[in-house]
C-alpha cells in the first residue's frame, strides 16, 4: 500500500515536472547553451531537470542500479537529496527574481545563501558517511530510526524552508493583489506549496515521534508541496501564453 502511494505520487510528479521541463526547453525564445540560465526558461528547465533526477534516482530499480556505481554505500541518496537541494535553490532566485523581491535573491544567492548551502550539503554527506547503512534503501527508508539518517533528512528540509522562507511574503502579496484571476491562482498554489514544505519542516519532531509506519505520509506532503508550486509555475505560463498579461507581466512567471 504505502510503495503504491509512492509510486503514484511520483509518477504524478515526473509527468508535471517533465512536462514543465519539455515545454521550457522547446521554446522558441530560449537560447543555447550556458546563456539559457539567464533567462527564466533556462532557469525553470534547470530546475526540473534537478528534481527530475531527484525523483528518478530514488526510485527503488533505478537506485539499485546507479548503488553499483557510486563509492559508498546509498550514495545515490546523496546524489538525489543534492539534485533536490539545488532545484530548491534554482526555484527559489527564479522566483526571487520573478516577484521582484532583492532580499529574497541575496538571501539565497549571496554570501550568506552559498555558505548555507555548502553547509548543508556537507551535512548530508557527513550524516550519510556516519549512519549504519550497509544495504541500499532509497531514501534512507529501512534506516529511518538511526538518529544520523533523522538529521539527514532534517538538513535537506531545513534547507528548503530557508530557500523558501523569503519568499512568502512577496507571494501572498501577489496572491492578493495580482489583477489577473490566473496570476492570483497561480500564486496561490506557490503560496500553499511553500507553507507545506515548511511546516513539515518545522513538524519534523512530531514525524519523529510518529514513528517509521507514517514516513510515507510524511513524504506525501513533500509530493503534493511539489506538486503545487509546478502547478503555479503552469498556471503563470499559461497565462502568458495566452497572453493575458502581456502589459502587467514581464519575466519568468509572468510577474513584474
Amino acid at each position: 500500500m504505502n510503495d503504491s502511494i509512492y509510486v503514484i505520487s511520483v509518477s504524478f510528479m515526473l509527468i508535471l515536472l517533465g512536462g514543465l521541463t519539455f515545454h521550457r526547453l522547446t521554446a522558441k525564445r530560449t537560447p543555447e547553451g550556458s546563456r539559457a540560465l539567464l533567462r527564466p526558461s533556462g532557469r525553470l528547465a534547470l530546475m526540473g531537470i534537478l528534481l527530475t533526477a531527484a525523483y528518478v534516482f530514488s526510485m527503488p530499480g533505478v537506485y539499485q542500479f546507479l548503488e553499483i556505481f557510486v563509492p559508498i554505500s546509498n550514495g545515490t541518496d546523496f546524489i538525489a537529496k543534492c539534485c533536490a537541494m539545488g532545484a530548491v535553490a534554482v526555484l527559489g532566485v527564479h522566483l526571487a527574481i520573478a516577484y521582484g523581491s532583492e532580499a529574497a535573491t541575496s538571501w539565497i544567492i549571496g554570501k550568506r545563501g552559498l555558505l548555507v548551502g555548502v553547509i548543508a550539503a556537507s551535512g548530508v554527506l557527513s550524516t550519510l558517511l556516519a549512519a549504519d547503512i550497509p544495504e541500499a534503501s532509497p531514501r534512507l527508508e529501512i534506516y529511518q530510526v538511526q538518529p544520523a539518517v533523522e538529521l539527514n533528512e532534517w538538513i535537506v528540509l531545513a534547507y528548503t524552508a530557508y530557500v523558501l522562507a523569503p519568499l512568502l511574503l512577496p507571494v501572498f502579496r501577489d496572491s492578493r493583489r495580482n489583477p489577473m484571476r490566473f496570476g492570483r491562482l497561480a500564486s496561490r498554489l506557490i503560496f500553499v506549496g511553500f507553507v507545506l514544505s515548511i511546516g513539515r519542516a518545522l513538524a519534523y519532531p512530531l514525524e519523529l515521534h510518529a514513528g517509521p509506519e507514517a514516513f510515507y505520509i510524511f513524504e506525501l506532503v513533500t509530493h503534493v508541496s511539489t506538486a503545487c508550486v509546478v502547478l503555479g509555475l503552469w498556471a503563470f505560463a499559461f497565462a502568458k501564453s495566452r497572453q493575458l498579461a502581456r502589459k502587467t507581466f514581464d519575466i519568468g512567471l509572468s510577474i513584474k
